[in-house]
């Protein structure tokens, strides 16, 4: 808690609405009776998601059923590093940031999360069942909680899930050493560049827009920059004409256009 009270994160009080937000084509046990739910609901969250998508019919209606679903404000800690990991979470609205605290209070950013992205799953499986980093929300979110000793007991069942839940572990591992290899063997331009294409619909090379929902500092953490340098190099892709910045809209004419920046003389 020492490095979380030197910076601007507030604890605040979960807002619990627990299963207020089913879909309407399931099971009368799992409608929404309020037919002006959000669309991007728990149900359709959990469908969509890998982890959950080889669940028979009943050990998905128990998970549902099983889960919690929170209302949260900007600024709230879900879980600190260290502490018991009992649940793992999916974000059904809104932002959260994964990030390591120093002493200090200084933050690294690992992770940045938006709606559909499943967080915490590791202390699961980690030996003594912590969690490695801490979780806050940036924006009001709504969080859905699943209890890790009911899905390990899922997992025993289900072979398939088992097998997509490592595949999922696999992906962020990789995503991980990206990241790391960005941060320590490319400059701050060729990160920013990766990081767009990523973010650019796959199907065209362009034009496409992207939106950066995060703050300017968030970004430049989680890329492992000063948001000077952020600044920077998004003016320098500007004056190249790889990119056009309009606040934290930023238009790419060609993803081919935008690729060839990382051959570039810096």
């Amino acid at each position: 808690m020492d490095g979380l009270t030197a910076v601007a994160y507030s604890h605040a009080r979960l807002q619990n609405s627990a299963h207020a937000d089913l879909s309407p084509d399931l099971e009368p046990e799992l409608r929404d009776p309020n037919p002006s739910a959000p669309h991007n609901n728990l149900v359709r969250a959990m469908r969509v998601h890998p982890v959950f998508a080889y669940l028979s019919a009943s050990q998905f209606r128990n998970a549902v059923l099983a889960s919690r679903t929170d209302d949260v404000d900007a600024g709230v800690v879900l879980y600190q590093r260290g502490e018991t990991a009992r649940h793992f979470y999916l974000l059904i609205e809104g932002r959260v940031n994964l990030a390591l605290f120093a002493p200090s209070g200084d933050a690294k950013i690992i992770e940045l999360l938006g709606p559909g992205k499943l967080f915490g799953e590791v202390g699961m499986f980690s030996e003594g069942g912590a969690y490695p980093v801490t979780a806050i929300t940036t924006t009001k979110a709504r969080v859905a909680r699943l209890s890790n000793r009911d899905y390990l007991n899922v997992l025993r069942e289900c072979p398939d899930a088992c097998l997509r839940m490592l595949g999922h572990l696999a992906d962020r591992l990789g995503r991980h050493v990206q990241q790391i290899e960005g941060s320590t063997l490319e400059c701050a331009t060729d990160r920013i560049v990766r990081m767009l294409c990523a973010r650019l619909p796959q199907a065209i090379d362009g034009p496409a827009t992207v939106w950066l929902d995060e703050s300017r500092q968030d970004l430049a953490s989680y890329l492992s920059m000063k948001p000077e340098t952020l600044s920077r190099a998004l003016r320098s892709l500007a004056e190249r004409g790889a990119i056009c910045v309009h606040g934290r809209q930023i238009r790419v004419p060609s993803r081919v256009g935008l690729l060839q920046q990382l051959e570039a003389p810096k």
